[in-house]
């Protein structure tokens, strides 16, 4: 089947041998990084080759509860403009992820993976569950950001680019009213959401299944059509335009949801400096 020559240039050259060699290692050094760290948490949990009381284990201590007071420097910096002075936001933003999976696993180290007094329960929980809600709070933040570290989107810039997006598929889709319907379907199971409370919950997680399911009709569609580069880009081009279509859906509610987030995880970092203190304090005087 010949499609439009718009429907996508010829595929892009293989990347230079440094960029191949660049994306192999990102991709590889997360997976050797979690086997080694787990290794590493079983060595110290199984044979205890140090104390949370000897040198070692204290200045672990020391360095893992350091980086998660320094967690605070970024909501400061981020609310007082007296505050400029330490440089830009964004910097001390990625010192704050950082900063947030760093110490607590520092402090897990610092423990040996055991719990030896009460306040240590205590503060250990609340390090835990400062952590669980950093990672809800990203998760969220990327779903009305552009990228990790980019500036907020906003309702009209996704509804302009989805709009760009739809109207350079349209004489596309013309010519393969199979694929065509499938897209339809999916913006329109988008506008009309579910009535009802629960139902529209239900409507807003599933949504991400329903996009993945749509995505392979359609692609199994347009292997129907035969197998050239034209067909290729036009799914990538498709995949592309449904989850702007989901991101576009769900924008306002994620932004909702941040809000409450914040409301939520601001107290939890107290919380977890007031224990980290009282767990100090209990340490040195006892």
């Amino acid at each position: 089947m010949e499609l439009d020559a718009t429907a996508g240039a010829c595929p892009a050259p293989l990347p230079p041998i440094r960029q191949r060699i660049a994306r192999f290692l990102a991709a590889v050094t997360t997976p050797v990084i979690v086997i080694a760290g787990g290794m590493a948490a079983w060595i110290v949990h199984e044979h205890t080759p140090y104390t949370s009381g000897s040198d070692f284990g204290y200045w672990l201590g020391v360095t893992g509860g350091s980086l998660m007071l320094a967690l605070l420097i970024y909501p400061l910096r981020k609310r007082f403009r007296v505050f400029a002075f330490l440089g830009p936001l964004r910097h001390w933003f990625r010192f704050h992820l950082l900063a947030g999976i760093g110490g607590p696993l520092i402090v897990l180290f610092h423990s040996t993976f055991r719990v030896g007094s009460f306040n240590a329960a205590i503060a250990l929980a609340s390090m835990l569950l400062v952590v669980a809600s950093g990672i809800v709070g990203r998760f969220i933040y990327r779903k009305i950001h552009n990228g990790l570290y980019g500036s907020r989107s906003s309702l009209e810039e996704l509804q302009k680019d989805l709009a760009a997006q739809m109207s350079t598929l349209a004489p596309l889709l013309d010519q393969l009213p199979s694929v065509a319907r499938e897209v339809q379907r999916f913006s329109d199971l988008v506008a009309c959401p579910a009535q009802g409370r629960w139902a529209r919950l239900l409507h807003f997680i599933s949504l991400g299944a329903r996009r993945q399911l749509v995505g392979w009709r359609v692609r199994a569609a347009i292997r129907r059509h035969g197998s050239t580069d034209e067909l290729h880009t036009l799914a990538a081009t498709i995949d592309k335009t449904l989850q702007a279509v989901q991101r576009t859906a769900q924008y306002s509610s994620y932004e909702r949801l941040f809000s409450l987030w914040h409301v939520i995880h601001i107290p939890f970092l107290c919380m977890l400096v007031l224990t980290a203190i009282v767990h100090v304090v209990a340490v040195h005087a006892y």
